[in-house]
């Protein structure tokens, strides 16, 4: 177990809009970490918090840091598309540490998972929530481990690789596959701000992309802020063309309920 002492904060996606919200949050880490920026706050790009280049050389930095025990996104939002590309792999693939994120950073997730030895959790992040249960995801972290409430909707024995993240990130990515997995994994997806048509019209990108749909061992579905009368029969009939286990899950959201949950591991139900 690594004992985490120093937090590095990232911002590879969207801009940061309040810089006030950010340092409250800074502060509260500094009660018991040392914690070390890498972004430049003053150098916001349109919606994005830094050009593409500077985005990409931070979050390598971050990694390169040998101080550094963990590295966690400030926000989601946009951008980890357009950097996920220019981020050498080779340079921080043997660097001892976790990255934590979710939402756009799924994207982030999905590559280091694939391309690196980095430790990688599905998270809240500094700006929506990870400092509200700071012990709670510290130690989920430290042990590599999880605990989420599943409820089964299709009950099978499943086993693989737990991979997955923000629905409409992944779907961004099923164009290249060099990010896809190359395990059988246990496929976790969420997302919020989206309507039901398109929720499916995504779920069906996914079945259409054979590289990731034949890995597919496993669904667990999170939240999708929607009721549960409007999405399940969606999770019932997206499930049942695989072959596999499928699970729900409340505690998968963009709500400050998220549970951190580490990605790459090899479960079974």
């Amino acid at each position: 177990m690594k004992r985490i002492k120093t937090i590095a904060l990232v911002a590879p996606s969207g801009n940061i809009r309040n810089i006030d919200a950010v340092n409250n949050n800074i502060a509260t880490l500094k009660k018991y970490f040392k914690v070390k920026k890498y972004y430049d706050e003053n150098a916001q790009f349109r919606y994005l918090a830094d050009c593409d280049e500077n985005r990409a050389r931070y979050f390598e930095k971050a990694f390169l840091d040998d101080e550094v025990d963990l590295v966690l996104s400030v926000r989601g939002g946009y951008g980890a598309i357009r950097i996920v590309d220019k981020i050498n792999y080779n340079l921080v693939k043997n660097c001892s540490k976790y990255y934590l994120g979710s939402s756009d950073a799924s994207i982030l997730l999905m590559a280091l998972t694939k391309k690196t030895k980095i430790k990688c959790f599905h998270s809240l992040m500094l700006m929506n929530g990870f400092v509200d249960n700071l012990d709670e995801n510290i130690n989920i972290v430290q042990n590599n481990i999880f605990d989420i409430n599943l409820k089964p909707i299709i009950k099978k024995q499943t086993k693989g690789i737990l991979w997955g993240g923000n629905l409409s990130s992944i779907v961004s990515m099923l164009s290249n596959d060099r990010y896809l997995p190359d395990k059988d994994i246990v496929l976790f997806l969420e997302d919020l701000n989206e309507p039901l048509y398109k929720i499916d019209k995504m779920f069906y990108e996914i079945y259409r992309s054979e590289k990731l749909k034949s890995k597919i061992k496993g669904l667990i579905f999170g939240d999708f802020y929607l009721a549960d009368d409007e999405i399940m029969p969606l999770f019932e009939e997206f499930g049942a063309l695989f072959n596999c286990g499928v699970y729900y899950s409340k505690d998968i959201t963009h709500k400050i309920t998220n549970k951190t949950i580490p990605c790459g591991i090899k479960i079974e139900i």
